[in-house]
């Protein structure tokens, strides 16, 4: 019996029986919506992340490490110890003679010692307790400083000026955000100073003007660097008190570098280079000097098992749900052989094979899963589309631009769905197709 009949007459059998055909697809369905739904929520995690980094740029660039990160990022710490000397060689001193030695080297586009402080923002009689990071007008196509959504990014690295996030904004008072822009606000920090006296405190508070040119929108923290929430100033302003901060004496680093007897050091300097050969060539020279380095590019293998290991999780409940609805394949098709038990005496008593009856109940397995399949996949699509409706709706009403689509559908998602619900349906019917292919015709006619 040629295919074309089989895929006929197995479909007749099913339209005589639409409601059990109808009830067994729904559990295939419910199956293959739920595993499509989890494993592209997984897909999605990990092309966003992916995406990210490489809008970041994090593939072209690295850090090289101070003493309070390095011992942070102890797992990852380089240079190891060097063999000939029996330990680690010296450390070289994350200064601006750093910065500028690195940033002379070939195919280094730019560097960006990590300047971070506390500092509190005061506009009328609103005050926030925030964090200040030093930029230049070199990152502003870089993201988060590209997305700012009123005004401008800062024109040099010296100057009153002061960008602003929506949320600061809101907490001085200004509402909307962009009505910050133009406003002058006071920025204030404690600054060392020698004692005069024994009653001296060792610290002043710099009570300075800034001028509002920007606002940046609210971001998520894997669309940008951990920064976004705090404000920005120009570079050679925020090292100035960065330099003169108490605050940052006290961190790690600092007591760290004070113990040591090298005055003040950034946490960490950022550099971009032009490419991957130059990344590594880069990395190389600084590690020779002593330096310690990260990069994201070490553990992007890490991160793709990590996000393997969650797909491979999320498959597996939904492929629970599918076998559970295989089950109930298995059954359908049982009852069907006992109920056909004079058709399949008939079908052989006319020339009809043991093969043809079980190619025949197969068909039949076959077309509940490709049915219960393309359907469960739409039904999949349908229900991350309307969660990514209540996700977007839930960002927004935090104020977060650019929220991320979760739900990924790579091709191989799609046709693994529908071979996936084929596949494990046609499992299911290998014993009722068996059973019916051993049906008697002489017993199944005299029974009838």
């Amino acid at each position: 019996m040629p295919w074309r009949d089989v895929l006929q007459m197995a479909w007749r059998n099913i339209g005589q029986a639409r409601l059990r055909f109808v009830l067994t697809c729904l559990g295939v369905l419910i199956a293959i919506s739920t595993l499509v739904a989890l494993v592209s929520f997984g897909a999605g995690l990990r092309q966003q992340t992916v995406e990210n980094l490489e809008v970041r740029e994090v593939f072209t660039s690295f850090q090289i490490l101070g003493p309070g990160r390095a011992q942070s990022f102890r797992r990852f710490r380089d240079p190891d110890p060097d063999p000939n000397t029996g330990g680690s060689r010296a450390r070289p001193v994350l200064d601006e003679a750093l910065v500028r030695r690195v940033a002379a080297l070939d195919g280094v586009v730019s560097v960006q010692p990590d300047i971070r402080f506390a500092a509190r923002l005061e506009h009328g009689d609103k005050v926030h307790l925030t964090r200040v990071r030093g930029a230049g007008p070199h990152v502003a196509p870089l993201s988060p400083y590209s997305k700012i959504t009123d005004g401008r990014f800062l024109s040099g690295t010296n100057g009153a000026e002061i960008v602003l996030t929506g949320r600061v904004a809101r907490r001085l008072g200004f509402e909307p955000p962009g009505q910050a822009v133009g406003e002058t606000i006071q920025l204030l920090t404690d600054r060392l100073k020698p004692q005069v006296t024994e009653g001296d405190l060792p610290f002043e508070t710099v009570r300075l003007d800034f001028q509002v040119v920007g606002v940046l929108p609210r971001l998520l923290p894997n669309q940008t660097n951990p920064f976004f929430r705090g404000v920005v100033v120009p570079l050679d302003e925020a090292r100035r008190l960065w330099k003169e901060n108490a605050s940052g004496m006290a961190s790690l680093s600092g007591l760290t570098s004070l113990e040591e007897g090298r005055g003040r050091e950034y946490d960490s300097v950022d550099v971009r280079v032009a490419d991957l050969v130059s990344l590594e060539r880069v990395r190389e020279e600084v590690r020779s000097w002593g330096a310690a380095t990260f990069a994201i590019v070490d553990q992007m293998k890490r991160i793709q098992e990590a996000f393997l290991v969650l797909e491979v999780v999320l498959g597996v409940l939904g492929g629970i749900a599918m076998l559970v609805a295989s089950l109930g394949i298995a059954n359908v098709l049982i009852i069907s052989v006992m109920e056909r038990r004079q058709v399949i005496g008939i079908m052989k008593a006319i020339g009809g094979t043991d093969r043809d009856v079980r190619r025949i109940f197969l068909a039949e397995a076959g077309l509940i899963g490709f049915s219960g399949g393309v359907v469960g996949l739409l039904a999949g699509w349908t229900l991350t589309r309307i969660a990514t409706v209540f996700i977007d709706r839930y960002f927004q009403s935090h104020e977060i631009l650019n929220p991320p689509d979760l739900f990924a559908y790579p091709l191989w998602l799609v046709a693994g769905a529908i071979g996936f619900a084929v596949g494990l349906s046609l499992l299911s019917g290998v014993i009722p197709a068996n059973r019916a292919s051993r049906v008697d015709p002489v017993q199944a006619l005299r029974q009838g």
